[in-house]
């Protein structure tokens, strides 16, 4: 796949993690993005980055009539942790409580960066709770979700609903074990700018 056009690409990943000679790698732009970069001397031209991406090849989905649900958390300190009424977090637990892992995104160590990541506990929830705002980093993600589907777990990935698309993509068949859920989202900032404001902000404490 020769990439000459990054404008309808969303960082999903998918290529990256579909890579049978790890020719992809995921690089920062000027902004801070990432974007698939290919590695011509590993590439092999098998075409199956192009398969899974849902910018190239869209992902097909069966029209049928859409359901609304409004619901809240009825704990109301994970609704003030929350962003959306604490629901997550309940669908999260239900997985967990049944021996599933759930994946979502969570800041970094020092917060200058948000990545993806799974548990399987109620305590790692926690990290997933809240808007972060960034274009997380899915790394290793779509392939340690595809082996604990494979393995006959249940699994709740959530992310934006480029990720969820570039996962469904990547797995290239469906799961009845995988729930998935994506959040509203109208673009991410730029990563760059989230890290220098964390950086100004540890010199501002750092001077008082």
């Amino acid at each position: 796949m020769k990439i000459n056009n990054l404008s309808n690409c969303t960082g999903c990943s998918a290529c990256y993690s579909a890579c049978p000679k790890s020719a992809i790698l995921m690089v920062e732009n000027n902004e801070g993005f990432l974007y698939p970069k290919i590695d011509d001397r590993k590439c092999v031209e098998c075409g199956l980055c192009e398969k899974v991406c849902p910018a190239i090849s869209p992902l097909r989905v069966q029209k049928s009539e859409c359901k609304a649900f409004a619901a809240i958390n009825n704990d109301e300190a994970i609704r003030i942790e929350s962003s959306s009424g604490g629901v997550f977090t309940a669908i999260a637990e239900k997985i967990v409580t049944t021996g599933g892992e759930v994946f979502g995104a969570k800041f970094s160590e020092d917060f200058k960066s948000v990545v993806h990541s799974w548990t399987d506990n109620m305590d790692g929830l926690k990290d997933f709770r809240g808007s972060k705002y960034l274009q997380s980093s899915v790394n290793e993600s779509f392939k340690e979700c595809e082996r604990f589907l494979k393995a006959g777990e249940k699994v709740l990935f959530s992310g934006t609903p480029c990720q969820i698309q570039g996962l469904k993509k990547y797995l290239r068949k469906e799961y009845e074990n995988l729930l998935t859920v994506d959040i509203i989202c109208h673009g991410v900032p730029s990563p760059l700018l989230w890290k220098l404001y964390v950086e100004y902000r540890e010199k501002l404490a750092a001077s008082r």
